[in-house]
């Protein structure tokens, strides 16, 4: 959302200067007017202090990407902090808008700071930017509001966005050594395919004798490749280009999220990751106060699978139904029955919510033994995979240059 620089004239006759983010000069116009104001000048702008200057590269691609969860983390903690320390949210969230470096957190909170000294809830004002901040995050700060312990809230949203860091860090790491063998692989194949046997196939071609069969696969994929170069490059950019709007369509979603958990390994180590989110965000939830089955849609919301957001919502309304969450989750075997047996300890005892924490430390801890065992795992599959890719590619080229020597050393 754009933000704008106002000049208005107040009942008084006095000259003002402010910043409204909103998508249109009009709309600025009419909510000045709401306010009594009458506008003079309207401007497009990009902080409180109209820094048009500020549309840099750094800013573009923040608006392109979107607010990073290191800002989000520091939102949450400053608002948090300030709160506690006797501020008000509006002065708090106007210090925020003139220091974040974020220019969509900067432009986000200026604007809530304007709805809410225009009447409208605090929730609901962060829930205009649904973009920027989830359902999982203003629900929290309505929890907050009805309390009247919006500290809380905005300390808890700051630690489950810290925990949100790690999961991702956690991904990450389990496929960023994966993923980079795997394209220094593919980059060094397609050179060697490119340039470098093409350069072979002219030296063997005049040698005139029976070549090996690794060296004929290879030499006819060289030629394939070099041949139809621009047709592979195109099919490969509409593959991607159909993938991302695959991603569009629900089913495609789910029957990808169904696969994600039946990938031996990675299948369980996504069960692990995915329960620490739910046990963590639900735990948060219901100590807040929300009830089991607002806190039940929020949490499974933010599972981050199609799937078991969906197991979640038919849990839901067993609940709603009267039936205990340990024995709707039962009808779902691929929910671990550590999850289920805790639930029940802490529907006994009435501490569900410290059940629920200490079950995601638990597999925090789990996920991140598995990525380290992973790692471990996969290290030596690949170097072999390298290793055999190096070799066919060795035995292709000398094989025939070593039967190459020994007809000269016959004929001589």
């Amino acid at each position: 959302m754009p933000g704008f620089q106002y000049e208005a004239m107040n009942q008084k006759g006095e000259i003002i200067t402010g910043f409204f983010a909103a998508e249109t000069v009009a709309e600025v116009e009419d909510r000045l007017s709401q306010n009594g104001l009458s506008p003079l000048k309207v401007q497009i702008s990009f902080s409180e202090e109209g820094a048009a200057a500020n549309l840099n590269l750094p800013t573009l691609m923040e608006r392109l990407h979107g607010i990073k969860i290191d800002d989000l983390i520091l939102f949450c903690r400053q608002l948090s902090t300030m709160l506690a320390a006797g501020i008000v949210i509006l002065q708090a969230l106007r210090i925020i808008g003139r220091q974040a470096q974020n220019v969509l957190l900067r432009i986000a909170a200026l604007d809530i700071a304007d709805r809410v000294e225009g009447g409208t809830k605090l929730s609901d004002a962060f829930s205009v930017h649904h973009k920027t901040f989830t359902p999982l995050f203003f629900n929290m700060v309505r929890v907050g509001e009805e309390t009247g312990s919006l500290d809380r809230s905005f300390d808890y949203l700051s630690k489950l966005n810290e925990n949100e860091k790690n999961i991702q860090t956690k991904i990450k790491a389990a496929t960023s050594y994966p993923k980079i063998v795997i394209g220094a692989l593919v980059v060094a194949i397609l050179f060697l395919m490119t340039f470098v046997m093409p350069k072979f196939v002219t030296l063997f071609s005049s040698s005139k004798q029976e070549l090996p069969l690794p060296t004929k696969i290879l030499i006819a994929g060289s030629n394939f490749i070099t041949g139809n170069f621009f047709i592979l490059f195109f099919i490969t950019v509409a593959l991607i280009t159909a993938y991302r709007m695959a991603l569009r369509n629900e089913s495609f979603v789910l029957a990808q999220d169904q696969l994600r958990l039946r990938l031996p390994i990675f299948g369980e180590l996504g069960i692990k990751i995915y329960m620490s989110r739910f046990c963590r965000v639900f735990a948060v939830l219901t100590v807040s106060g929300v009830d089991i089955v607002r806190a039940l849609d929020l949490a499974g919301a933010a599972l981050g699978n199609r799937v078991l957001a969906g197991m979640m919502e038919k849990i839901r309304h067993e609940v709603e139904q009267g039936r205990h969450l340990s024995e709707a989750m039962a009808d779902y075997p691929i929910l671990p029955s550590l999850v289920r047996e805790m639930l029940s300890v802490g529907e006994q005892s009435g501490r569900m919510d410290e059940m629920m924490v200490k079950v995601a430390d638990y597999y925090d801890t789990e996920s991140d033994y598995t990525i380290k065992n992973l790692s471990t795992l996969i290290e030596p599959v690949l170097l072999l995979a390298l290793g055999g890719v190096v070799a066919i590619f060795a035995l292709a080229i000398f094989m025939p240059m070593w039967d190459m020597m020994n007809v000269v050393k016959g004929g001589g």
